[in-house]
């Protein structure tokens, strides 16, 4: 028989219109809690539902113990959703998951990686079925990050993921308003783990996320969290000056040593257009960067809570750790 451990361990679960997978991912978390930590809690966050997601899990509070509910606002995004999750979560580890797709029966797991090595801990389901398309785009976009924006992040990576306390503070003090998680949390320098596992599915379907989603969440990622691309273009842009000195260079010597020149029309018309491409290419990436300095300056918050809800019994363990005093 395993040994109750003293650790308190917080879940954290977005819920985004899943009534009707409530009450099945409540039973499998306290079943696993209850069997493996003195104490715990669940930190349930409703991220703009309208299907009676929250109604639902109220009705189940009176039954299951440890439980706590946000309620956001409006929708504001699965990494949002997440971060409100883990402001509010107080274990010494904290566990991240899927309502539909992750198994609770890899907390002990990941929690007992997250404890002994001080790292942060990532699912990795490689199993995943993707088009063509997507499956090069992904690997193109991983590759990218990788190899040219220094943002390392682990392929096939999911949403399932320990936080030791020290991680999970480091990522609440990043303010960003495009955030993307799996890409915050290489960037905070923990140490890193991975743990690969089967998805599940409660529904019995299969969530997809559609081509432009993907591309948009990729466009987001290196927009970001790296201004390599910027660099990059800066970079075209002064080889392209220097091409053109070059060329000027030339019209005047073929000015000087000829005495006939036939009309350049061809010439000058694929410089102007290379230029013009050019110049809108820079145009594209300098707008985008500038419209995130404008959502960054803003200093709104990143989300708001409408509601919240607790279990009658908040703390399964009459004794419970400060576990805030121990974090660095």
């Amino acid at each position: 028989m395993t040994a109750v451990s003293s650790v308190f361990v917080s879940v954290v679960c977005r819920l985004r219109d899943e009534r009707d997978l409530v009450e099945s991912l409540l039973e499998d978390l306290t079943r696993v809690l209850r069997a493996n930590y003195e104490n715990w809690e669940i930190v349930l966050v409703d991220d703009g539902s309208r299907d009676g997601t929250t109604a639902r899990v109220k009705e189940l509070l009176g039954r299951y113990e440890g439980v706590r509910l946000l309620r956001l606002s409006r929708a504001f995004g699965l990494d949002v959703a997440i971060t409100a999750g883990l402001e509010s979560a107080i274990g010494d580890v904290v566990v991240t998951l899927s309502a539909e797709t992750d198994p609770p029966d890899l907390i002990p797991q990941l929690v007992e990686l997250a404890r002994r090595d001080n790292a942060a801990v990532y699912g990795v389901a490689p199993s995943r079925r993707r088009g063509f398309l997507r499956e090069s785009g992904a690997r193109v976009f991983y590759w990218m990050c990788r190899s040219l924006l220094d943002v390392p992040i682990q392929p096939h990576s999911t949403q399932l993921r320990a936080l030791p306390r020290q991680a999970v503070n480091a990522i609440v003090e990043i303010k960003d308003r495009h955030r993307y998680l799996r890409a915050l949390t290489p960037y905070i320098g923990y140490e890193t783990r991975t743990v690969e596992y089967r998805p599940i599915s409660r529904s019995g379907r299969s969530p997809r996320e559609s081509l432009f989603d993907a591309a948009d969440t990729a466009l987001a990622v290196i927009v970001g969290n790296s201004t390599r691309p910027l660099r990059m273009v800066g970079w075209i842009a002064l080889g392209a000056s220097f091409l053109n000195l070059v060329y000027i260079g030339y019209v005047f010597a073929v000015r000087i040593f000829k005495t006939r020149v036939a009309e350049g029309w061809m010439t000058l018309s694929l410089q102007n257009a290379g230029m013009f491409l050019l110049l809108f290419l820079i145009l594209a990436v300098v707008t985008e960067y500038v419209g995130r300095i404008l959502d960054e300056t803003r200093e709104r918050p990143l989300y708001y809570i409408a509601e919240e809800a607790n279990s009658s019994v908040m703390v399964p363990s009459a004794e419970r750790r400060n576990v805030v005093r121990e974090s660095r």
